[in-house]
């Protein structure tokens, strides 16, 4: 059985595809993000690396829908929200993880 560490924040017949990007530097940060944002029920479909370092989170709104931006900030816990279309991406929302963003404590295996 499988434990959420986040919890889930999207409605169940909705699929919003995200990029999750490393903005932070630390190593393996796009990866942890991608099981937080997996568990609050974003279809995560590519990761990689932001270009620069950035403090804080940002939630990149790829395809208009501020809604589907705001679940992202509320499952990131905090981060800022810009409009920023992009429909080369084939992307909902490009999610950076900046220096600040805390994965969710991992599960204790018993």
């Amino acid at each position: 059985e499988r434990v959420e560490r986040v919890k889930r924040v999207v409605p169940a017949d909705v699929r919003i595809r995200v990029e999750v990007l490393n903005g932070g530097g630390q190593r393996g940060l796009a990866r942890r993000g991608t099981a937080a944002l997996r568990d609050a029920g974003f279809d995560v479909v590519s990761t990689g690396n932001w270009d620069t370092r950035l403090d804080s989170s940002l939630v990149l709104v790829r395809t208009g829908n501020a809604e589907w931006g705001a679940l992202a900030v509320r499952a990131l816990g905090a981060a800022r929200q810009e409009a920023r279309p992009d429909s080369s991406r084939y992307v909902d929302l490009t999610i950076v993880l900046g220096t600040r963003w805390r994965p969710p404590p991992q599960p204790l295996d018993p």
